[in-house]
């Protein structure tokens, strides 16, 4: 067994009762967090995977009658933050993420609306691939920040039956 500490951010904020159905469904091993009025649990669990840990820590909530949000990640980034990251200066990693310099192929942008926002585990694999860059990701990033897209899709696609056909491709 390995201790795997990762956050997940919950709808509402517990109240008591709320405490003790939380530690009754077994998240004995977390801490209830409010950050900027958002409820997060910290939790620091056992298990012998990462991706066991989260799936029943989310488990957990839900059967203590909470919704997960989503499981708080550093994933989503903007083009500056992307060449802090890889020592870069912000001109180079625009003309790279704009196919003006490089081998192409840059991750696409996850918004497109004002300030584009990339995946820093796609971005991260993309440059160590094409421009030997050091493995700036490691397996705990990506299954975070992976197990944060499919809770958020989850989300969208819960109780909705027009788009529940969708709900097909998390298990695909």
């Amino acid at each position: 067994m390995s201790s795997h500490e990762f956050t997940l951010i919950l709808d509402q904020t517990p109240d008591e009762e709320g405490h003790d159905a939380l530690f009754e469904a077994g998240c004995d091993d977390a801490v209830v967090e409010i950050r900027n009025g958002i409820a997060l649990l910290d939790f620091t669990r056992e298990s012998s995977t990462l991706a066991h840990a989260l799936v029943t820590a989310i488990q957990d909530c839900e059967r203590a009658g909470f919704r997960v949000e989503g499981v708080q990640t550093d994933d989503l980034v903007p083009l500056r933050t992307i060449a802090d990251r890889l020592g870069r200066s912000y001109e180079s990693v625009r003309l790279l993420a704009t196919a003006r310099r490089g081998p192409g192929g840059f991750p696409a942008p996850l918004s497109n609306e004002g300030w584009a926002l990339y995946s820093w585990s796609q971005v991260a694999d993309w440059s160590t691939r094409h421009l030997d860059a050091r493995q700036s990701v490691d397996a705990f990033e990506i299954e975070i920040a992976a197990t944060d897209h499919i809770v958020r899709a989850r989300n969208m696609l819960r109780d909705n039956a027009e788009r529940a056909e969708l709900s097909r491709l998390l298990t695909a």
